[in-house]
């Protein structure tokens, strides 16, 4: 199978992305974001299935609960051998957006949770740019090619809710 990134993907990275280090740091650094960036898609859209009344919204949320845990689970097993250790729970800026949301309701809490998506997804698609340009350990390296695509879609969709 041939996976292509599209150019506007590699520029942005480019433009964008510092220079990963060549130990470990690297693999620490890209694990703990990308699990921060599951966990809170996750943690996010469940608050978001049980709050929301919009339709779209609540479709999107289940989506970003079943993609992103497959996600979790999927980095988890791709990081063994690594050296490095998944986080399972989320960091304090993240504990910190999350508690934010859940002080927010109706048409507001459906556009501050769309807008953390969105967020949230477009630095995924950062960092996974990143380590598909710089990173040095196979199995992660794999994996952050694998995921652009699929980042870049959720990006789309949580742009499209937005009204971007």
């Amino acid at each position: 199978m041939t996976l292509t990134v599209p150019l506007s993907v590699i520029a942005l990275v480019l433009s964008l992305a510092p220079a990963w280090a060549a130990d470990s740091s690297a693999e620490v650094d890209f694990l703990t974001r990308a699990s921060n960036s599951n966990l809170f898609a996750i943690e996010e859209s469940r608050l978001a299935l049980d709050r929301t009344r919009d339709s779209k919204v609540k479709t999107f949320a289940r989506q970003m609960v079943k993609d992103h845990g497959g996600a979790q689970s999927e980095l988890q097993a791709t990081a063994k051998g690594s050296g490095a250790v998944v986080p399972t729970t989320l960091d304090q800026e993240h504990r910190a957006r999350l508690k934010a949301l859940r002080n927010k309701s109706g048409a507001d809490f459906d556009k501050a949770y769309v807008a953390d998506q969105g967020e949230n997804h477009s630095n995924a698609l950062t960092l996974y740019g990143d380590y598909m340009l710089w990173g040095e350990y196979e199995k992660l390296h794999a994996l952050a090619i694998k995921m652009i695509p699929i980042t870049e879609a959720q990006l789309k969709q949580a742009q499209v809710l937005a009204g971007d």
